[in-house]
């Protein structure tokens, strides 16, 4: 290669990184400063760099007047995606959502796939895809640091959707980064945590830094599916690798991990707490129900694990042996059913005399509150996902000393339609172990969820052999069905069955490789990609951009190490050429 090409070859492979940094901040291409119209175009971030990459990656075909060589891994990927494409013409309402989504996810592989020809090409791409991972990483710890992502004050609503599903307090809170979605943010560090392993393994220091850092990020953002996954395969994985310095320090190192057990468990036994049960047959725990107007509570039919309040308040009588006047901050969590669209707060008797009134905008009709030193609490947005979640209520300044009416706080709903389980009142600020069992909790009926979808499946792959097109799975409102298997048999019908009997045979064929060549980062590379799909048996994670520009980079990347051919690989490679 002459010097100019050289040129034209690096800055092609910074254009390609620059390209996957943008798809993976991904709320940089939503907010107001970060897009705009070009005719009937959106322009975005991501996608001036997708255009200029692939201008030069044409001009570099030019310049050194060859074109690529594509192979039987590129005829395939090329026909699934023309098979997506003939099914999502079939139903012209979401083909424009699917023509984008397949240019993005095809775009990248082979932008990647062609623009990658050498092992340092190679590990400047794994570095690409980790720094960025650690960007969103950094962006939220600090996030969660000040509870607030400014991003999201000027996000364009009808790119991304109504953001207050997302934190219901300031407790209870999960990281969206640059990313988005919690869910998604989880994904992202989860497949970034083998590529940081592979390039930074002979720096140990760096790598425990950046493992650390991903792994906040999966923690923080609280979500359940990486959580999983994360102790399913990456543990076992790093103890396999450390298997030598574990047998040498278990001594010490069996009663550190003791610690956390021990502080978990003291700190739930030492928890101050009273609640009430609002079910059929009431529980009192220390905090007595009762009903604000003619309000009256019964039993929700369609849920027989919660009270349903005829009204919009129900009231609450901390007991005086627990709280009594100023005796410093609560935390008030609500156990709900997440029905309507409304929203619900906290009205409490407040010790600060300038709290703001009962009264106040945004709230329900002034003529039926009380006129107590009453304040209310920042509002919990409704979703109606009809699935039980939590919601937690800081407290600073509270006065339980019963003057509501003989009550010391009043939850409202201002369409009346929620459904309450439990209502706990809890001294000062949730630990982190409170923390983590009020989020594990807040989505408890999605597993119930998921599981229902089973049979519907069957049913629409014996209906719909074809599958019922991309964005269309039936019985839910969300694009698609939250597990991967069961979103491809629905969408493709036996298609997508033949997809998922191909990733299988793709993990055994590695599997197979792996024993036989040890030292190819290609099994690294596979590990990645499964763990981000294995999030989608969770949530359906290829469908949200970021997650779908690092599944398709790392899978070209797998695609030029990793031969189909005799004759060898694209690019030859081993662990230690992308290691920095």
């Amino acid at each position: 290669m002459d010097s100019g090409a050289s040129r034209l070859h690096q800055v092609l492979r910074i254009s390609i990184g620059i390209t996957l940094a943008a798809g993976l901040f991904h709320l940089l291409n939503l907010v107001g400063s970060g897009r705009g119209g070009f005719g009937p175009a959106l322009i975005t971030p991501f996608r001036i760099s997708f255009v200029v990459s692939w201008a030069l990656l044409s001009a570099s075909w030019l310049f050194e007047r060859r074109l690529p060589r594509p192979d039987r891994t590129d005829a395939l990927i090329a026909s699934i995606m023309a098979v997506f494409l003939l099914r999502g013409a079939l139903t012209p309402e979401t083909f424009s959502i699917t023509l984008n989504w397949v240019f993005t996810g095809a775009g990248i592989f082979f932008l990647v796939r062609f623009g990658t020809r050498s092992a340092s090409d190679v590990r400047f791409m794994l570095l690409t895809l980790v720094g960025a991972a650690l960007v969103l990483a950094f962006y939220g710890l600090e996030e969660y640091a000040f509870k607030a992502n400014p991003l999201f004050d000027s996000i364009q609503v009808d790119a991304i959707g109504d953001d207050s599903r997302i934190a219901a307090s300031d407790q209870l809170y999960r990281i969206r980064s640059l990313v988005g979605h919690p869910g998604f943010v989880g994904a992202i560090m989860l497949g970034s945590m083998p590529l940081a392993f592979l390039v930074f393994r002979r720096r140990r220091l760096l790598l425990a830094a950046s493992w650390a850092c991903l792994g906040a990020g999966i923690f923080l953002s609280f979500s359940r599916g990486s959580w999983l996954i994360a102790a399913l395969v990456l543990v076992p994985v790093c103890a396999v690798w450390a298997r030598t310095w574990l047998r040498h320090n278990y001594k010490w190192l069996v009663p550190l991990l003791l610690l956390p057990v021990a502080y978990i468990t003291f700190d739930y036994m030492n928890r101050e707490e009273v609640s009430a049960s609002l079910v059929e047959g009431t529980q009192d725990g220390g905090l007595r129900w009762a009903y604000w107007i003619d309000g009256r509570l019964v039993p929700d039919a369609n849920e027989a694990s919660g009270g349903l309040a005829d009204g919009k308040y129900i009231t609450f009588d901390v007991s005086d042996d627990f709280y009594y006047g100023a005796d410093g901050p609560v935390t008030i969590s609500v156990h709900f059913l997440d029905r309507g669209a409304g929203k619900f707060r906290i009205y409490y008797d407040a010790m600060n005399e300038g709290a703001e009134p009962a009264g106040s905008a945004d709230s329900a009709e002034s003529a039926d509150r009380p006129r107590s030193n009453v304040a209310a609490t920042a509002p919990v947005n409704k979703t109606d996902s009809e699935e039980w979640s939590t919601a937690a209520f800081y407290i600073e300044d509270p006065r339980f000393e019963g003057r509501l009416s003989g009550s010391d706080f009043i939850l409202a709903d201002d369409d009346g339609l929620i459904t309450i389980n439990e209502v706990t009142v809890q001294r000062g600020k949730l630990t982190l172990p409170g923390v983590v069992l009020q989020q594990w909790s807040s989505r408890a009926g999605s597993l119930g969820t998921r599981a229902g979808f089973f049979p519907l499946t069957i049913d629409v792959l014996s209906e719909s052999p074809l599958g019922v097109g991309l964005y269309n799975s039936p019985g839910t409102d969300h694009h698609a069905v939250d597990s991967l298997p069961l979103t491809w048999m629905m969408e493709f019908g036996w298609p997508g069955l033949v997809l998922i009997l191909g990733l299988m045979a793709l993990m055994i064929r590695e599997c197979i490789y792996a024993w036989k060549q040890r030292g190819v980062p290609a099994a690294i590379l596979l590990l990645s990609l499964l763990l981000i799909l294995l999030h989608g048996g969770h949530l359906m994670i290829l469908y949200d951009k970021p997650s779908l520009v690092l599944t398709a980079a790392v899978a070209a990347l797998y695609a030029n190490i990793r031969p189909w051919r005799r004759r060898g690989a694209v690019i030859e490679i081993s662990n230690h050429d992308c290691m920095v």
